[in-house]
């Protein structure tokens, strides 16, 4: 099962905490997922791994 779900605001901790909103979630063959986010708001995509996110806990973020 994933960590994040579709919707959900998230940081990107990889990258100086930027936030965004998670728009699709992907399995991977090794049972990991991978979670593509919208960071600008404007549909341009970022893929993570599941380590490189946290839950977004001051709702800021790709809306």
């Amino acid at each position: 099962m994933s960590k994040f779900a579709i919707g959900e605001q998230v940081e990107i901790v990889a990258d100086d905490h930027e936030s965004g909103m998670v728009v699709a979630v992907f399995p991977t063959v090794d049972g990991s997922f991978r979670y593509a986010v919208d960071t600008g708001g404007y549909g341009a995509l970022q893929f993570f791994i599941e380590e490189k996110l946290a839950v977004n806990l001051t709702g800021r973020g790709a809306a």
